[in-house]
């Protein structure tokens, strides 16, 4: 028996969903593109700033990204933004690291730093959070994981977020050229960090879905042709995946295991691994999705960007200029088995002389709960998006996309009225509360029944993230909290994207 108590169930997933019955089609809605939040074109930024982060924390949203420009494409800086809002940001002054003589930038490390005080040998994808483990010490309260740049993943920790010190390597069983995590999971009291790992590929997976590592790759490549051979044997081949290790105490790491998904025929690129905000017993994720082509077809000399592209094989690798990326949503309830959808949530933008790119579809890993640009409409979700990565001129943008809160998936009715029917399960509370977009016409009825016991809503329409339902008999909800019950909903032009029972 499924027991939602009063939090909040959403349809990330199908737990709830007696997926037999249910007609309601699933959708996965695309991120909304917003203004540019930050353009990393200061001398010490540049067009190879990647894998930003984003948190809450001592009351700021804190951003974290690590800093290279076209000319120094291997990460030689951490950098550090806030913002009060979310939407609106800031490089403070730190008076850390020194760069072209002054000390009047927002950096918090250099490669002599890093070498010299945090023992790591390259900066690489570097992951700042803050500690919410009550028995955090103060002056471990932020915390850092990155590669060393010695098959290793390093921890370092921090009283302030701006001056970190060495803590450990926590594995070196692992691929980690990629954004590695770790978070609290209040839920499971134990630290979790994702990373990034590989495997042989299961016999599904086709030439194209597979990679090798570059010396072979390079060595099937014809630049003469621009085609690949197939190679003579596949032992060499791989599928890049996400490992998890887990923790009590930030020393002590677990062995890791693999996430399990529905099939192999996908390369995460990175993991984008976080706890759900409005829903702490689920974990969401947004991974970037590694797409490699083998082979220059005719689409390539219609796409943009031709000469950059080209341009890139012949002075970098093939797959500079033939991999593709964009990012996909994931999710789970217990943070090993997850849920993945392969219609792309943040595809590339429309083509420009910067997109369409291995590079597209990285986001700040953080979901940053911003106002509506409509006055006294409900709040959303905004996440920061890199755009221009490897730009021939400027900087990475970091770019503002938003979501409907709950909104990254849904169940839909369009003209023809669809139903939503749930397995059996039990919660409490006084009142129904439902995250529901109709059209004008649009509408849902909900059916909360127990045994013979039946008791139906008003119609139910509008567009808010939490609206009470209305049943004909006032009291139904409270008659039937903690009795095992199952909804089934109507619905009629509209999407539903999570319910909660509770009160007023």
């Amino acid at each position: 028996m499924i027991n939602i108590g009063s939090r909040r169930e959403v349809f990330f997933d199908n737990l709830l969903i007696d997926e037999e019955k249910t007609t309601a089609e699933l959708r996965v809605n695309k991120l909304i593109r917003r203004e540019v939040a930050m353009e990393l074109n200061e001398p010490w930024e540049g067009s190879y700033c990647g894998y930003p982060n984003v948190f809450y924390a001592e009351g700021k949203w804190r951003l974290y990204y690590g800093c290279a420009g076209k000319d120094s494409p291997g990460r030689g800086g951490i950098a550090y933004a806030e913002s009060i809002d979310g939407i609106h940001w800031v490089r403070p002054n730190l008076g850390i690291v020194e760069f072209n003589g002054s000390t009047e930038n927002n950096l918090i490390c250099d490669g002599r730093i890093l070498l010299d005080e945090w023992k790591c040998i390259k900066l690489n994808d570097a992951y700042v959070f803050y500690d919410e483990n009550p028995d955090c010490p103060k002056d471990e309260k932020y915390k850092m994981i990155m590669s060393d740049g010695n098959k290793g993943l390093a921890s370092l920790l921090s009283e302030d977020g701006l001056h970190f010190k060495f803590c450990q390597v926590i594995t070196r069983d692992g691929a980690f050229d990629s954004q590695n995590i770790a978070l609290w999971d209040k839920e499971k009291r134990k630290y979790l960090c994702y990373y990034r790992g590989k495997h042989k590929p299961m016999p599904e997976v086709t030439f194209d879905e597979l990679s090798f590592d570059q010396p072979i790759a390079n060595a099937l490549f014809d630049s003469e042709t621009m085609s690949h051979r197939l190679p003579e044997s596949f032992d060499e081949a791989y599928m890049r995946d996400v490992r998890v290790i887990e923790s009590t105490d930030f020393r002590n790491w677990t062995k890791n295991k693999l996430i399990t998904m529905k099939n192999d025929k996908v390369q995460l690129y990175t993991n984008g691994v976080s706890v759900y905000p409005r829903a702490p017993h689920l974990f969401v994720s947004f991974p970037t999705r590694y797409n490699e082509r083998k082979a220059w077809t005719p689409n390539y000399d219609e796409l943009c960007g031709k000469e950059i592209r080209l341009h890139r094989i012949k002075k970098d690798i093939a797959r500079e200029g033939l991999a593709l990326t964009d990012g996909i949503f994931m999710c789970s309830r217990n943070g090993y088995d997850f849920t993945r959808y392969d219609e792309a949530i943040l595809p590339p933008p429309p083509e420009n002389i910067n997109s369409w790119v291995y590079g597209d579809g990285y986001n700040a890993l953080g979901l940053i709960e911003t106002p509506s640009d409509i006055p006294g409409a409900d709040n959303e979700y905004s996440l920061l998006v890199i755009e221009n990565y490897r730009a021939s001129e400027g900087g990475v943008l970091l770019v503002r996309y938003t979501s409907r809160l709950d909104g990254f998936v849904s169940r839909h009715a369009g003209e023809e009225e669809k139903t939503l029917v749930t397995k059996e399960f039990t919660y409490n509370g006084e009142d129904l509360f439902v995250n529901i977009a109709s059209s004008a016409k649009g509408c849902a009825y909900f059916t909360l029944k127990h045994g013979a016991e039946s008791y139906v809503s008003y119609e139910t329409f509008g567009n808010s993230t939490d609206k009470r339902v209305h049943f004909l008999d006032e009291d139904a909800v409270r008659k039937l909290s903690g009795k095992p019950v199952t909804l089934e909903i109507k619905m009629l032009d509209c999407d539903l994207y999570a319910l909660r029972f509770g009160k007023s």
